[in-house]
């Protein structure tokens, strides 16, 4: 198939139109491509038709046919290449037949392998080799003849066709009622073997009910059952040893982001740094007022914004504001943590090493339960309460002297 053609063929593809091809390798063969190639606008009703083989026509080459409606009622000297949202082959096809499609039927004959997938898959027709299949209904007929063996997919499989091979099948629900001429491989949720059945081989079935075997059908073999592989659930000390990891992660990270950003404030904020730090050691129980009701207020003004079409872009620039001070209030709450265990024991480290010392204190006692939980909540508050108050304050006296 030349480069324009396949261009040509996917253009019309796109629009609805069904392309018919035959090719022997040289290209396409005028004349069997359906509708013929013009720059008209196909019609609905042209969109429509079926891409046709008409019985008592011959093709000597590899067929392709592709449409919403594909019929093969003629010859095939070759292989078949077939796709469509439904599918009918009841013509004669002397090498392999390749189908896909929403609803797939082979009535005819094919001389050598079928291979199929669809929605549903009926096969009434004669095999010369083997059959694979896939798809969410397949049935063979009785009336089928499949000279091989089957390999087969699908939600519902009902084998009532004479297979002169074995079957390797996996459903959610498999019936077999007639000839099997070898061995059974299946995997599914139901078996039913039928009371026409006759297997001349054995049956190895994985599944978690019981076989349904008919008193009349026939089996050669053994039948096994084997249960499918039960996978374990997490046991309560793995997922214990899971949460302990997790924690023991984001404990560390923590750990380190706050230690470098304390550390970064006192080296290039030293006077903010510490006018925070005084208002913590001065005003405790107003920063830890200041604190509670800013971490009530800034939520639900968030919420109220985010409510407007307006307000979205204030909502996303205060909470993001609003995460950024809560975290980093804890850095002066740490520091004035170990500033008071510097004053009990009576040493003037400095600034830096008094922040660290807190840092190392708070981070054990913070995973204790109730007790070091309750505390974690007064570190976030009122460090969130002096940052706002030092705020404030250092904007007022900007502002006093003419700076803003």
């Amino acid at each position: 198939m030349t480069r324009r053609s396949m261009v040509i063929t996917l253009a019309l593809l796109a629009s609805g139109v069904s392309v018919a091809y035959s090719w022997d390798g040289r290209g396409p063969v005028p004349g069997l491509i359906t509708p013929a190639l013009a720059a008209d606008i196909p019609t609905e009703t042209e969109r429509l038709r079926p891409v046709s083989l008409p019985a008592g026509q011959v093709i000597d080459h590899d067929y392709f046919a592709i449409g919403p409606l594909v019929q093969i009622s003629g010859t095939v000297n070759g292989d078949l290449y077939a796709a469509g949202g439904q599918v009918l082959i009841d013509g004669r096809v002397n090498g392999d037949a390749l189908v896909v499609g929403g609803r797939v039927m082979v009535a005819g004959h094919v001389a050598q392998n079928v291979r199929v997938a669809g929605g549903q898959v009926n096969l009434s027709g004669t095999v010369g080799r083997n059959v694979t299949a896939a798809g969410g209904n397949v049935e063979l007929s009785p009336a089928a003849v499949i000279t091989g063996s089957l390999v087969a997919a699908g939600g519902n499989i009902h084998l009532a066709a004479p297979l002169g091979g074995g079957a390797t099948v996996a459903a959610g629900s498999l019936i077999f009622s007639n000839r099997v001429g070898g061995d059974i491989e299946a995997a599914g949720g139901s078996l039913w073997i039928t009371s026409k059945a006759e297997i001349r081989g054995g049956v190895a079935y994985v599944g978690r009910r019981e076989a349904v075997v008919d008193p009349g059908a026939q089996i050669q073999g053994p039948l096994t059952r084997r249960l499918p592989p039960v996978v374990p659930g997490p046991s309560l000390g793995k997922l214990r040893a899971v949460f302990v990891g997790v924690g023991l992660v984001i404990v560390t990270a923590s750990f380190v982001s706050t230690l470098a950003l304390g550390l970064l404030s006192l080296r290039f904020l030293p006077t903010y740094h510490e006018a925070a730090v005084r208002t913590l050691r001065e005003r405790p129980w107003v920063s830890l007022l200041v604190g509670f009701v800013a971490a009530v207020i800034a939520p639900v003004v968030g919420a109220i914004l985010f409510a407007t079409v307006l307000g979205s872009p204030l909502a996303l620039i205060l909470m993001a504001a609003y995460a950024i001070v809560l975290y980093l209030g804890r850095i002066f709450a740490l520091h004035r943590l170990g500033e008071a265990i510097c004053r009990w024991f009576r040493a003037t480290p400095r600034p830096g090493w008094v922040f660290v010392l807190g840092l190392v204190v708070y981070t054990p006692l913070a995973l204790i339960p109730v007790i070091g939980w309750l505390g974690a909540l007064w570190v976030v508050l009122s460090g969130l309460g002096a940052e706002l108050i030092t705020r404030k304050q250092l904007y007022m006296t900007a502002r006093n002297q003419g700076m803003l």
